[in-house]
């Protein structure tokens, strides 16, 4: 793994890990790979240090080169779409999505809007490392102020025809990027729109920005006692959505994925849903019935554009809430993912805890152990070794199907740690399958450790 970028951006504490200073190099890195002209947009999110963190950033840019388009506070769909639309040839989003308040991040964003590949990533770095190139004082590149979110309103509003059934809906947008358009959008599509935590707050007062069940406890809460037909969750920068149903209870970001995925694939001839190692079998379930077929990648939204990309396909999405809409915008879209599931909802006539109970029931269960970065590849040989007598999928750690489900384990990219990921139709299924990889792990490293 590189030092600097994780599973998918950089990402840490602001003003320790995250400074203008690194923005400052990162910007005059990307104006150098770019040759030293072009235009690339920058949006944040409404943490403390974005604005501070986009100034530098903007700085670096124009000081490579470039042109920067500043987009302003906006969800990353948003900035995605702005990338496309101002004809950028790249993009770059200040956000630390779900991390709480006091980290940021920085991701990069290719002319199409897409996340870059990893090895445009490698090319940022090395840049990084080495220094870029300062453009001539005649060559310095001019900012620019463009709104993005008006168009990516309106066109949501061509694309998605208003709801022939007024929902009730509550809209928890974390006091995030999607605060300010989120609600709109949904009041656009017809519905009676309740919002909460819909003031941009970098502190995020209302409630920290990993849309969990935890974290959601005032939407459950909210959507019980007004008698919603539905709550919405995004994440600190809306490219994911949770769902809560009429009773207050929250599904999954598999089953949300999969719900959308149904209202968006429906009537599509062999659709080609492409989704990473760790989602739920819930997506081969939908794409059965859709007369379609799951792919599967490593985990990270630039894996599932790479596929995209090579053998295409029609929607890629990820267990977290976060669904891609190809033939939309080349990134995670948590507003269109709400305004599908929302549309299927309306559609079918049905409660969302009914349309849920359309779907097989999964468990899963999700723990970690810490590892050693230095271990991580042996301690992979060595689960190989132990589980050889089964199917092993090594696209991304090592995923196990057996015949009551499936375990995955994977070390992280970004800490010190495994990740052990179960799935099976019961709860004891579950627990027994993840004990069982835990275990394994456990034995793994310490031996590993000993002969140290």
């Amino acid at each position: 793994m590189s030092k600097l970028f994780g599973t998918f951006g950089i990402r840490g504490i602001a003003n320790e890990e995250i400074s203008p200073d690194l923005a400052n190099q990162l910007g005059l890195a990307l104006a150098t790979h770019l040759g030293g002209e072009g235009r690339v947009s920058v949006g944040y999110d409404p943490r403390t240090s974005s604005e501070m963190l986009e100034r530098a950033m903007v700085a670096g840019l124009t000081s490579g080169g470039c042109d920067a388009i500043r987009l302003g506070m906006v969800p990353t769909p948003v900035l995605s779409f702005g990338t496309k639309r101002f004809s950028c040839d790249a993009g770059i989003m200040i956000t630390a999505s779900h991390n709480p308040p006091e980290y940021n991040g920085i991701k990069f964003w290719d002319g199409e809007g897409a996340g870059f590949v990893r090895e445009r990533e490698n090319e940022i770095e090395d840049i990084y490392e080495s220094g870029g190139k300062l453009a001539d004082w005649n060559q310095i590149g001019d900012p620019k102020k463009e709104d993005a979110t008006t168009p990516y309103r309106k066109a949501i509003d061509d694309r998605v025809q208003e709801l022939d059934k007024k929902l009730k809906v509550v809209v928890d947008c974390a006091n995030g990027a999607g605060s300010e358009i989120a609600p709109r959008i949904l009041t656009d599509l017809g519905c009676r729109v309740i919002s909460m935590n819909s003031q941009p707050d970098g502190h995020f007062p209302g409630r920290l920005p990993e849309p969990t069940e935890e974290h959601i406890s005032g939407l459950i809460q909210a959507v019980t006692s007004m008698d919603a037909d539905l709550g919405v969750a995004h994440d600190g920068d809306a490219d994911r959505t949770i769902i809560v149903d009429e009773n207050g209870s929250v599904l999954s970001g598999d089953r949300v994925f999969a719900l959308a995925a149904t209202n968006y694939l429906e009537g599509k001839k062999n659709p080609r849903i492409i989704t990473t190692v760790a989602t739920s079998s819930v997506l081969e379930d939908v794409a059965e019935r859709l007369g379609g077929t799951v792919v599967r990648t490593r985990v990270g939204e630039p894996e599932l554009v790479r596929e995209f990309r090579e053998n295409g396909g029609d929607l890629a999405g990820e267990e977290n809430g976060g669904v891609i809409f190809p033939d939309w915008v080349m990134c995670r879209d948590g507003i269109m993912t709400a305004v599908q599931f929302i549309d299927y909802v309306a559609r079918r006539g049905k409660t969302v805890s009914e349309l849920n109970e359309t779907l097989p029931e999964y468990k899963q269960l999700k723990k970690k152990i810490e590892c050693p970065d230095e271990l991580k590849g042996e301690v992979l040989d060595d689960l190989a070794q132990k589980f050889e007598d089964y199917d092993l999928d090594r696209t991304d750690g090592m995923r196990i199907v057996f015949d009551d489900g499936w375990l995955i384990m994977r070390p992280s990219g970004t800490e010190p740690i495994f990740r052990c990921f179960s799935e099976a139709k019961t709860g004891d299924g579950a627990e027994e399958l993840v004990e069982r990889g835990m275990g394994a792990l456990e034995d793994s490293i310490e031996s590993l450790k000993e002969r140290e």
